[in-house]
């Protein structure tokens, strides 16, 4: 993956401190963790990574956290055929998750860490796209910072091609939605202090 473009991207909205804390997320290394997440999106297109962090032994529980009342407009899966696949590929059902009550990306975290604390999980890996990498941990480290909740979170992208516009895309949504994130600085600071580089 050539890196160089997104990189520019992301220096012209958030300079090198968003280069930074964007270099660090696409560096970070899978750990092993409660529970792998799949924030919904890009139809089935992040299954797969979610399929291979279970099956390397790297997490005991799927959870898969969306909704379905924008999927026609999004052209999007429906979360049933998102846990179709997984039990498809022997997953057994006690271990999917489903959240069917996020509709954005801000709901997607405030419901994970709620659940998190709720089932005392320490470490979680967050799988969504490439392009929506930094929008979806600067929310779910602001979602933490609000909830008190002390784990880790570890974050992982599909193995899709870049999608440039997407990309310029949440870039102007992190702006829209600064009240809903941790900023740049927070998000490199949980990274070092929590030593997930």
């Amino acid at each position: 993956m050539d890196n160089k473009e997104p990189q520019s991207v992301v220096n012209s909205y958030f300079g090198k401190e968003g280069v930074k804390l964007f270099n660090m997320l696409l560096e970070q290394k899978p750990l092993k963790a409660d529970a792998v997440i799949l924030l919904q999106g890009d139809r089935l297109d992040r299954v797969q990574k979610i399929q291979s962090l279970y099956e390397k032994g790297l997490a005991n529980k799927i959870v898969v956290i969306g909704n379905d009342e924008r999927v026609e407009e999004l052209n999007d899966s429906y979360l049933s055929e998102i846990k179709e696949y997984f039990l498809s590929k022997g997953i057994f059902k006690k271990n999917i998750v489903m959240d069917d009550k996020a509709l954005n990306t801000l709901g997607q975290a405030v419901n994970v860490i709620k659940m998190a604390k709720e089932k005392k999980w320490k470490k979680l890996i967050v799988v969504t796209s490439s392009y929506h990498l930094l929008r979806a941990y600067l929310t779910f480290v602001k979602q933490l910072m609000e909830q008190d909740w002390h784990g880790d979170i570890i974050m992982q992208t599909a193995d899709l091609d870049w999608q440039m516009k997407m990309l310029n895309i949440e870039m102007e949504k992190l702006k829209k939605y600064q009240k809903d994130i941790a900023t740049i600085k927070q998000g490199i600071k949980y990274i070092i202090n929590k030593n997930l580089k």
